[in-house]
């Protein structure tokens, strides 16, 4: 079994039309949704947008034969003092937009220190908060699993603390497995956070960070160590592979085509996947 390909087509353009024509023509068959802008519209995130703009948005996904992997929700991407109320109406807008698109995963993050770095004596507060949002989404539709995705400068930026998360009780959660930001973290990926974390996997952010130049790179030329990951990882628990690469804003790729860069970034990970 093959794995299946996603993407965050607003590395590509604003534009839906061109995201869809790009990951088309290439054969990827999915959008994580994050930043969207529909013909003639402003640019919204997805969490914000109306029902009527979220109906065209499925009739475009669907005239390309694109399905959505998992809605790309800012949740949890907030500072840890910050109202939750906000953070519930962000998960009510990114329900809204699972329920159209015909997602079952929304993907979230561990909230942010308020300055610094993230100490691990306020990871119970994170967490406190966290399992509040996964409360608050069983409520509105316990059938959706939260997909928590690992962040350098996060509460769940390391393997332990990631596993803190996925434990806690309320609606599903899953891992979203980011190598590129677990080395950020200072984090192996394969070698340090694979075994605690593969089990619980369902999303993989194909995203590649260089220590060496201190910026993203290629899916494998950097040290996220994508091809031991997806050598271990399964197609069959792994529900999609989701290109992230963040290229556009690096040396290399700066003004540059952002469409022409995405293009490079799924032959990297075409190329780990076919030696695989």
């Amino acid at each position: 079994m093959r794995f299946r390909v996603s993407g965050f087509g607003d590395e590509i353009s604003d534009e839906l039309s061109v995201q869809l024509r790009v990951m088309s023509d290439l054969g990827v068959d999915a959008l994580e949704p994050r930043r969207v802008q529909l013909p003639g519209g402003d640019t919204h995130n997805i969490v914000d947008m109306s029902d009527s703009e979220l109906r065209i948005m499925r009739r475009m996904l669907d005239d390309h034969g694109m399905a959505c992997s998992q809605i790309g929700s800012p949740v949890g991407k907030a500072p840890l003092a910050s109202d939750l109320e906000v953070q519930f109406r962000q998960l009510e807008g990114a329900v809204r937009a699972a329920h159209a698109l015909d997602a079952a995963y929304i993907r979230v993050f561990g909230f942010q220190p308020e300055r610094g770095e993230p100490l691990p004596a306020d990871r119970p507060a994170a967490l406190y908060k966290f399992q509040r949002v996964a409360e608050h989404l069983a409520s509105l539709d316990p059938s959706l699993t939260l997909s928590l995705e690992n962040e350098h400068d996060l509460y769940d930026d390391t393997p332990a603390a990631c596993a803190e998360f996925l434990a806690l009780e309320g609606a599903p959660i899953s891992m979203c497995f980011d190598p590129g930001n677990f080395v950020r973290a200072g984090v192996r990926p394969f070698d340090e956070a694979w075994s605690t974390l593969g089990a619980a996997t369902r999303m993989i952010h194909v995203k590649d960070y260089d220590t060496a130049i201190a910026d993203w790179a290629p899916a494998g030329a950097g040290d996220g160590q994508l091809a031991d990951v997806l050598g271990a990882a399964d197609p069959e628990q792994v529900a999609y592979l989701s290109l992230e690469p963040h290229l556009s804003g690096t040396a290399a790729g700066q003004g540059r085509d952002r469409a022409d860069v995405w293009r490079e970034a799924h032959a990297a990970l075409t190329r780990i996947l076919s030696d695989r």
